[in-house]
């Protein structure tokens, strides 16, 4: 009975996220209010789950891996693997921060996505859209002219970076800005996973960590103040199980 509750309680709360953050879509038509991708457009199915579409028209969306990206020299080209709808890799073109932008994703509709809100700013012609990333990927990316050390990549995979993100693929990419979003404890052998994935890492690479621990504010927020404490911990929610992390792989020649 509990777990019936549980899983009513739960479906509710998500319906809820749902509903505010179309509010917030809806209140500004699409557009990316603040930080660094302040006025992109996004079309009303940009994301799959529609929960996190209000934090990404506030801007705030994994604000800590935004800053990241947008505080590294322009690059030549985004990598994203698990592109999703195609915010993350949208973002840099869109404030001219790179030239191209190179989406893997494995699902139909998010395909669609991005391509969609590529078109909907003029971003078609600097977009390549592909498939499900897997061990063909370094060969396509060879075949695309791409330069690693002028190229930063994203990676958020779902659990797939601990097979996908081989010595090969990390050899390869030697010399770019790399950015895991890290998967391991929602997996049984979690820790044994992220041991491996670290010695595939050539061994000059600086690794650091990113963490939700590290919250995002919502100061200065008139949209988020106005709510009440539990639709604004709703909004600012991206229906994470645990506190999400990013492993930042960077070389100092680079």
């Amino acid at each position: 009975m509990t777990n019936f509750f549980g899983a009513i309680s739960k479906a509710i709360m998500k319906q809820r996220r749902k509903m505010l953050s179309r509010a917030i879509f809806d209140r500004y038509g699409g557009i990316v209010q603040r930080g660094p991708y302040a006025n992109m457009k996004l079309g009303d199915r940009s994301n799959i789950s529609q929960g996190s579409l209000g934090l990404k028209i506030l801007g705030i969306y994994e604000k800590l891996v935004v800053e990241k990206i947008s505080s590294l020299a322009k690059f030549d080209d985004f990598i994203n693997f698990g592109a999703a709808d195609g915010y993350m890799a949208l973002g840099p073109l869109f404030n001219k921060s790179c030239n191209r932008a190179i989406c893997f994703e494995m699902t139909e509709e998010g395909r669609a996505a991005v391509k969609r809100n590529a078109e909907m700013n003029n971003l078609g012609e600097d977009l390549v859209l592909r498939g499900e990333v897997n061990f063909n990927t370094v060969k396509l990316l060879q075949e695309l002219k791409v330069n690693p050390v002028k190229s930063v990549v994203l990676c958020d995979i779902e659990g797939a970076e601990f097979s996908v993100l081989t010595k090969e693929v990390f050899s390869f990419l030697r010399g770019a800005t790399i950015i895991i979003e890290l998967h391991d404890k929602l997996m049984n052998n979690g820790d044994d996973l992220r041991e491996k994935l670290i010695e595939n890492i050539p061994k000059d690479a600086k690794l650091g960590i990113l963490s939700y621990k590290q919250a995002t504010t919502f100061d200065g927020i008139s949209d988020l103040e106005e709510l009440s404490d539990n639709d604004r911990a709703l909004v600012m929610s991206e229906g994470r199980k645990y506190f999400g992390e990013w492993m930042v792989v960077e070389y100092l020649n680079s």
